[in-house]
């Protein structure tokens, strides 16, 4: 009596799956008989100009943090943040005491110097006795020299004045301050300015110095700044793996600025490249993969490619398409591999 139960519920399963896999399949045949309108265009070949893209941030040509080499008070300063100076001009007069007796030391040991020359040529003095006396006198004079130049201070280069860290009657000491080094003054130069980056391995053999770059800066829209490339480290960053280089860029202006952000375009060579509008690619979700589809026969095929530069609506083809193929550039989202299409109207992808 308590079999019949049983009985009853495996017939039923067993009915139940023959109908499910009748739906299904019914399913699949209706899924392979659909036929997609689609449109293609050829894969072809585009003349491009290659550029290798780099971002660095601008900086001054030359800085420099002046300071005494010895402590001392600050007599008088003669610029402000913010003044031009030439090479040359006086900016900084410390205390010249010090400067007074080196002076006084020099003075006495030219003297001795001078009057012992011509003691030398009558023979009255053997020559140990001029070389000491010789000897006495260039130490005195450069030691003059040191204690002249840390007493009055001059530009090292023209430029301008960025940071004034002290004021007059400080005292300066050798100990590091604000900006580091000691400093009394900030002196950078703005024109040229310079921009360092960082190139991959892969890229290094396509830059060579003297080579030419367009820099355009986010702050200063629509204006492309000239430049060129004065240095390429030797040796790769092993942490890194890039090559440092430098590149110059005239700054007539002083539009341009220390700390900015810029970017950086190089021509490299005009080539023939693979490559497809932008709508024919499909981006996997999730990834950063990409594939389209091509009509063979037609029958749509799934193809995963690999992406190089963009050129506007371009997009460069590395790997997963061959030229004169037909790619999919519209109805590719509701394809499948392997659907059946129908191209309602090719064309032709503008060159």
């Amino acid at each position: 009596m308590k079999k019949k139960p049983i009985v009853s519920t495996i017939i039923v399963l067993f009915i139940g799956a023959l109908l499910f896999n009748g739906c299904s399949k019914n399913e699949n045949n209706t899924e392979e008989s659909k036929v997609i309108p689609v449109e293609v265009t050829t894969v072809t070949t585009h003349s491009i100009d290659r550029t290798l893209e780099f971002t660095g941030t601008i900086e001054a040509w030359k800085k420099t943090n002046l300071g005494a080499q010895m402590p001392g008070t600050i007599k008088k300063i003669y610029v402000n943040a913010g003044d031009e100076v030439k090479k040359g001009d006086l900016l900084i007069q410390m205390d010249d005491a010090q400067l007074t007796q080196a002076r006084v030391q020099y003075e006495l040991a030219k003297l001795d110097y001078e009057r012992m020359k011509p003691l030398l040529k009558e023979g009255s003095i053997s020559p140990n006795q001029f070389d000491k006396i010789k000897g006495g006198y260039e130490s005195a004079k450069a030691g003059y020299e040191l204690t002249l130049k840390n007493t009055q201070i001059r530009a090292p280069f023209s430029g301008l004045i960025t940071t004034k860290w002290m004021n007059e009657g400080d005292v300066f000491t050798l100990m590091p301050g604000a900006a580091g080094s000691p400093t009394i003054l900030t002196l950078m130069q703005f024109n040229p300015v310079k921009i360092l980056i960082n190139i991959p391995e892969s890229d290094i053999s396509s830059i060579s110095m003297g080579q030419k770059a367009m820099v355009r800066v986010d702050v200063i829209p629509n204006q492309v700044f000239q430049g060129e490339i004065t240095r390429i480290d030797p040796a790769i960053d092993p942490m890194t793996r890039t090559f440092g280089a430098e590149i110059k860029v005239d700054n007539p202006q002083q539009i341009l600025r220390p700390g900015m952000f810029s970017r950086v375009s190089i021509f490299v060579g005009r080539e023939n490249i693979v490559a497809v509008p932008r709508e024919a690619l499909i981006r996997q979700l999730g990834t950063s993969h990409y594939y389209a589809f091509v009509v063979q026969n037609g029958i749509a095929k799934r193809r995963n490619v690999k992406l190089g530069q963009r050129f506007d609506e371009l997009f460069e083809i590395k790997s997963g398409l061959n030229v004169g193929e037909a790619i999919v550039i519209e109805g590719q989202y509701l394809l499948k591999d392997g659907m059946k299409v129908n191209v309602t109207s090719p064309t032709e992808m503008k060159q």
